[in-house]
Formats: C-alpha cells, structure tokens, sequence
C-alpha cells in the first residue's frame, strides 16, 4: 500500500513523533477553524471546538483506517463535533435574521481563512454578500455547501461525512444554490 503525506505523518506519530502531530495540526487547522467558525458563527466557540477536535482526533487516532483517506475520517469527526455542539447549545443558526457574528468579525479573525473555496470570480463584495447568504441557511444546506465549497470535498465524501446518500448530498447542495441564485436575482447583484 502507497502511503500519501498525511499517512506517513500518522505513522509517525503512531511511532511516537510529537513534532508531526504538530505538522498534522498545522495542516489542518485552518480549514477545521474554518468550517466550525461558519458553522457555529461564534469564534471563541469555534477555538474551543477546534482545540477538540485535534484531542479527539490525538486521542483516536490508533483507531484510523489506512485504506481511507485521513481528510474524510478527520472532518467525519470534525462535523460530528459541531452537529453535536449545535445540537446540545442549540445554536441559532438557521435564523435567516440572526447577526450572532458578522462577515466583518469572521473576516477579521486571526484564524479565518482568506480563501474561502468558492470557485467565483466576483469581485471581494459580492464574495461577502455569498457568504453571508450561506451563514443563513439552514443548517442541512449550510453544511454541505461549506463541505463542498469550503472544504473542497467531492459528493462521495460529503455523503459519507452526513451518512446522507449521494443523491441527497447533491439535492442539498441543489437546492442552496437555488436560494443563492434567487437573492442574488432578488438584489440585483448580477447586474
């Protein structure tokens, strides 16, 4: 079996290796903040949930299966950590009103990333305008649109991270598309 990079890494810290935790870490931990910063819209929540997440995942991870990719596996984790933390806080995220967090405060956080995975070529406003959208749908479209946009996961790995099936995967995403789509038609943002 060819190892790739993340997988050489694992074994060494299997083996004991601190430093490549620390490398794994690094990997990773700006698209995990990422995710959960958009997902629980509050960035003490978000450092708390992703300082978590590198336990859970340090504490688990004899456990990790080499046929799979450790991406998949970790924000299979990942996501279960945040579903869990909204459902047991109740996090108001599907409010199409709620302003818990703006894009200005997540745009300005030391740990939010600039690229935000979106294959648009419009200009940094409309990119806002998109994002802020996102930030206020429900949490099932919310979520696979940040997997797949965000995250970059392809269908196949989204439905095996929600253990929905393919086919909803792609309605979800379907379907926030067409939210999108009509408010941006709505606002006349296209013009």
């Amino acid at each position: 079996m060819i190892l790739d990079d993340d997988q050489i890494l694992i074994q060494k810290i299997l083996n004991g290796s601190k430093s490549s935790f620390e490398e794994l870490m690094r990997r990773y931990n700006r698209k995990i903040f990422t995710f959960i910063l958009r997902m629980v819209r509050n960035e003490d929540e978000a450092i708390e949930l992703s300082q978590e997440f590198f336990i859970k995942i340090f504490q688990v991870l004899e456990k990790y299966n080499f046929q799979y990719k450790f991406s998949t596996w970790a924000y299979r984790i990942c996501y279960n950590l945040v579903i869990d933390h909204i459902r047991r806080h109740q996090t108001p995220v599907d409010s199409l009103d709620s302003g818990d967090i703006s894009q200005k405060e997540i745009m300005q956080s030391d740990n939010y990333v600039k690229q935000d995975g979106f294959q648009f070529h419009f200009d940094g406003e409309m990119r806002t305008h998109i994002w802020n959208l996102v930030d206020q749908m429900p949490v099932k479209l919310k979520e696979v649109i940040l997997l797949r946009y965000l995250q970059d996961l392809k269908y196949e790995e989204i439905a095996e991270l929600t253990n929905l099936p393919v086919g909803t995967v792609k309605n979800r995403i379907f379907k926030a598309k067409e939210i999108l789509k009509q408010e941006i038609e709505k606002h006349g943002l296209l013009q």
